[in-house]
């Protein structure tokens, strides 16, 4: 209804009639199966219960963008285009994604004011308190919009000692399957939550032959905290369930993929187009401030650890590398060049690496690449380091606008530059990509700590 509604609208504003011609409405007919397609591709009509609106809506303007290219298509082969008024087109895919996502925004807010007040609340009953069931209980008492509300737990033999924010779930009795097959019958729960070892699989399959009686939702909440987890997620492959501990995202997210390339080359491009007069003049005077090449071409660790060559302008007098030895530049450092130092003071130095991006090895946004000695004398040092080329390495990062960016004297600073490059990696988004960009024009040129 939506979407047809914003097709009328916006033939209303574009032919000042509400009634399109038999043309116009086999094309808005067109559209409407293939956004039944896109829709359905991507989980729009999943249940959208704990998860955030920002995701929400970025999964809907890919699905409504790939809506329009399949419709493009379409035209193209039948040879539909010249018929159809581009401005109507342009009016009603702009307009047709603001009010899905107010639509959307609308229907969520109505959810959550209900569910705030005690509806549309399914009342969640745990097996065992443990780590995970901590950090739930905690996260849905800041949140009742989720709708989930934990009434209470049955102790197990693998309890932890009930926290502060915890010690408000009353206990139930112990996890015998007669006390829970008791409880269930006099009162309503929509869904169990076991929180077990999965080594007591005795003691979970007498618990799943009581639930097997109870047609509610049942869910296994494993503690898998020290396993160094990183976009965890559970699939299904043929018939066997899957528990991936370690991804990054474009595994995690059918989108990400198409996301963050189409991002990656409409930023590139307008990049190159506004910049080239400055790489030019750059280009002139690395030329010109020592002999040599004006890039600076070396070997570094890309996504899923492939080795590719990243560009940089040339701030350093030529010389010849050490194979063992990782060194890196310092303040004072007799291998710059005055110009060279001016480069890397402000990161003009990093510009070529453009082509990178539109090459493919590397994108705007994510983890800085290091050089390969570095990667080697690293990784034996820093627990999951190695996990940063889960995604392409970037022009900039959210360690770069966190402060965490040229010299690396100490451990320690290493160790919180790859924290918040793998806390990028969880919590990626579009939205946080261009936080990033734009913090990189505020906070790393011209930042004191690259020489």
């Amino acid at each position: 209804m939506v979407v047809v509604a914003a097709a009328i609208v916006a033939y209303r504003l574009r032919f000042d009639t509400w009634l399109p011609t038999a043309g116009y409405r086999v094309v808005i007919g067109t559209t409407l199966l293939y956004a039944v397609i896109c829709f359905s591709a991507f989980p729009l009509y999943r249940s959208w219960r704990g998860r955030g609106l920002l995701r929400e809506c970025m999964v809907l303007g890919l699905a409504w963008t790939g809506v329009f290219a399949l419709f493009a298509v379409h035209a193209l082969i039948v040879q539909m285009g010249q018929y159809v008024s581009r401005a109507w087109l342009g009016t009603w895919y702009v307009g047709g994604f603001a009010a899905l996502v107010l639509s959307r925004t609308l229907l969520r807010n109505c959810l959550n004011m209900l569910r705030s007040t005690g509806l549309d609340v399914q009342r969640v009953v745990v097996i065992g308190l443990r780590t995970p069931v901590f950090k739930l209980q905690k996260y849905l008492l800041r949140n009742s919009w989720v709708g989930l509300q934990i009434v209470g737990y049955f102790q197990s033999r693998y309890d932890m000692v009930p926290s502060a924010a915890s010690s408000r779930l009353p206990c139930l009795g112990i996890s015998a399957p007669e006390e829970l097959e008791r409880y269930l019958q006099e009162n309503t729960v929509e869904q169990v939550w076991i929180s077990m070892p999965l080594g007591d699989r005795d003691r979970i399959k007498s618990l799943l032959q009581v639930l097997d009686r109870f047609p509610i939702t049942v869910k296994l909440v494993p503690d898998l905290f020290d396993f160094g987890l990183l976009n965890q997620q559970g699939e299904q492959i043929g018939n066997v369930p899957v528990i991936n501990l370690r991804q990054g995202g474009v595994d995690r997210d059918n989108y990400f993929v198409v996301a963050k390339a189409l991002q990656d080359k409409l930023v590139a491009v307008a990049a190159l187009l506004v910049l080239w007069p400055l790489l030019l003049a750059i280009a002139i005077g690395v030329k010109l401030s020592s002999p040599g090449p004006v890039f600076f071409r070396q070997k570094r660790h890309g996504l899923g650890g492939r080795e590719f060559h990243m560009l940089k302008f040339r701030s350093m007098y030529v010389h010849q590398e050490g194979q063992v030895e990782v060194k890196q530049a310092t303040r004072g450092d007799a291998r710059i060049t005055r110009f060279g130092a001016f480069l890397r003071r402000t990161s003009l130095d990093e510009l070529p690496q453009i082509f990178n991006v539109l090459g493919g090895s590397m994108s705007i946004v994510g983890p800085r690449p290091h050089a390969a000695q570095h990667n080697s004398h690293y990784e034996k040092l820093i627990n999951h380091y190695m996990q940063r080329h889960y995604v392409k390495p970037g022009i900039t990062g959210w360690a770069q606008v966190n402060g965490f960016r040229g010299e690396t004297p100490e451990l320690r600073t290493m160790k919180k530059r790859v924290q918040y490059d793998l806390d990028y990696i969880r919590r990626w988004s579009l939205w946080l990509d261009c936080k990033i960009i734009v913090l990189t024009a505020f906070r790393v040129l011209g930042q004191k700590t690259a020489y």
